[in-house]
């Protein structure tokens, strides 16, 4: 866990969290590694985050490239993606409750009790960039809708106010995070 501002990269997203912000990598953290050492074939979200008053479960993807093999997934009425994410939460709550129980890291106990705890907002957010073909962020919209919505449908259980994020659409709505993408290498 990192006290912002820190800048993180992600795919070829560069994170950037203020001071308002403690964030950690957790499919590098130590709850996360055990729970793949227990049960190898537990899938992570990518970052775990808190201000003051949220925590925020986030989960980055980047479908810029690669279409053919993400065609399905890129269809909101598969709900492939919605079920992959929502599988990467269920893992990583189950880590992070884990962690509160079998550890003493300050970050991770907070977070723990706070998954659970209806006093304090828990936020679970796709980053999820795709081609925009030209279109504009209006024009987009209503694909990115069609996944958020299937994403609530498997993530009801958890409670959380679920959001669907990206550079161009929606990229201002976390207080204290900005997000910008990092351009490919020349081949």
């Amino acid at each position: 866990m990192t006290q912002g501002p820190l800048e993180v990269q992600e795919k070829r997203q560069r994170f950037v969290f203020d001071q308002r912000w403690q964030v950690a990598k957790y499919d590098q953290e130590s709850p996360c590694k055990a729970l793949l050492r227990a049960l190898p074939g537990s899938k992570a979200i990518d970052f775990c985050g808190r201000t003051s008053d949220r925590v925020f479960l986030i989960e980055v993807k980047d479908f810029r490239t690669h279409h053919g093999e993400n065609r399905e997934r890129l269809n909101p009425s598969t709900a492939a993606l919605a079920r992959e994410v929502a599988e990467k939460v269920r893992d990583s709550i189950a880590g992070i409750v884990g962690a509160v129980r079998t550890s003493d890291d300050r970050f991770w106990a907070h977070v723990g009790k706070s998954c659970g705890s209806p006093a304090v907002k828990l936020v679970i957010v796709l980053w999820m960039e795709i081609d925009s073909h030209g279109q504009s962020a209006q024009q987009m919209k209503p694909r990115l809708d069609a996944h958020l919505k299937k994403l609530k449908e498997h993530l009801r259980w958890t409670g959380a106010h679920v959001m669907l994020l990206n550079e161009h659409v929606w990229a201002d709505d976390l207080p204290g995070l900005q997000v910008r993408t990092v351009e490919r290498p020349q081949a």
